[in-house]
């Protein structure tokens, strides 16, 4: 079995993971006592213009999100209570933040350049 740091690094870096790598993944559980890879804002947009390019769709933004929520071997970017976070739950939770379409990216975009411009 691989090294479950790169399992949840390829996680998190490929939003269409091989089956195999959710199979290997999944033999270690959700539960880990401290994170092995982080997710970031440069993911984020990675995935947002991968959806805006057509080579993924709502859909699968959706379930690459999902498949990051809640683990507790994945941390993000600024802390469990930063944007990243929160961006993660908006696209894993579309029924709460809205669909995920052009409209939910422009907001995503802004909030990380307001965000950007406080800490500046």
């Amino acid at each position: 079995m691989r090294d479950r740091a790169f399992l949840v690094s390829e996680l998190i870096c490929n939003p269409l993971p091989d089956p195999q790598l959710i199979e290997e993944l999944g033999n270690y559980g959700h539960a880990c006592d401290r994170a092995l890879a982080h997710v970031t804002k440069s993911h984020i947009f990675s995935v947002l213009r991968l959806m805006g390019e057509g080579t993924l769709n709502a859909a699968q933004v959706a379930a690459w999100a999902s498949r990051l929520e809640g683990r507790e071997d994945v941390a993000f970017e600024f802390g469990e209570e930063g944007v990243v976070r929160e961006v993660v739950f908006w696209l894993a939770n579309p029924e709460i933040g809205g669909p995920i379409d052009s409209g939910l990216c422009r907001r995503i975009e802004t909030i990380f350049e307001r965000r950007a411009s406080h800490r500046d």
